[in-house]
């Protein structure tokens, strides 16, 4: 038989409120009784019942974490952080990947915003499209947007000063001596216009040109092969090139290499994370 509660509270002589309470982290339990609770908990091999506390609660004790890409390491640390400090607090994740498509990633939301007490959200929208989530917020949705911003959303945020890694990714290439510094774009989201707009400030501010050295990719391996294979081919191609992100990068990378270019004698490249 599984233990229950009261097992807990006979083995302690105390009631199955206080064990209850304990277990929920409860603020009138003070540290101690917790701690000797929970201990006991433990060694007992209590096991808390999910359907039980949630209709007590009216909480699910689940996160919904939406991210673009899981096979990216970046994104899986994310969702290794998040587990690390939900699981004390005993809450469980249910993690789903967009592969960076927007449709995809409203229908994942759509399915999860119901069975979690909260989102984590890696937004792979256009950073004007806004409507999706502002009505999800307006509906009483909990959430919080990690690595990428949607603009003039009112929600709590996590994430990186996209422009001064734009700004260092192309200072690198600048200090090495290039000249002529092309950049492969990544989608219409945060992190992308805030890292072409870091390109741009440090092009600038080094007195060089942009000029044709701009070029549509995306955020994914085939993006960068795909943009980088068309560069070649229009025989116009800088000897230094910053990629939107690392995947973008590798993919560029194949692609010189299949045009039997060397990184980076012949052209040098930088990536900037996910």
């Amino acid at each position: 038989m599984p233990t229950t509660l009261e097992d807990i509270a006979r083995a302690l002589k105390v009631s199955k409120m206080t064990v209850s309470r304990a277990i929920n982290n409860h603020p009138e339990i003070n540290s101690e009784t917790r701690s000797r609770i929970l201990a006991t908990a433990q060694k007992m091999n209590y096991r808390p019942n999910q359907f039980a506390r949630a209709l007590t609660t009216n909480r699910s004790f689940l996160i919904g974490i939406v991210v673009p890409d899981l096979m990216h390491s970046y994104f899986a640390e994310i969702c290794r952080g998040i587990e690390s400090q939900a699981r004390p607090a005993g809450y469980q994740n249910l993690i789903c990947s967009t592969d960076e498509e927007s449709r995809k990633e409203m229908d994942e939301i759509e399915a999860l915003v119901s069975r979690t007490d909260g989102l984590i959200v890696a937004s792979a929208l256009a950073a004007n499209e806004v409507k999706f989530y502002r009505q999800l917020i307006r509906d009483g949705a909990r959430m919080v947007l990690i690595d990428r911003l949607l603009d003039g959303l009112k929600c709590s945020a996590v994430i990186t000063d996209d422009v001064q890694v734009g700004v260092l990714a192309t200072e690198h290439l600048i200090n090495l001596g290039h000249k002529k510094i092309g950049h492969l774009r990544g989608p219409d989201v945060s992190t992308s216009t805030k890292r072409h707009e870091g390109y741009l400030k440090a092009i600038k501010s080094a007195g060089l040109s942009s000029t044709n050295l701009v070029r549509e990719c995306g955020y994914t391996e085939s993006d960068g092969l795909q943009a980088m294979r068309h560069w070649i081919q229009e025989g116009n191609l800088p000897p230094a090139v910053f990629a939107a992100n690392d995947p973008a990068a590798i993919g560029a990378m194949s692609a010189l290499n299949e045009a039997g270019m060397k990184v980076p004698d012949d052209v040098a490249i930088v990536g900037a994370g996910r």
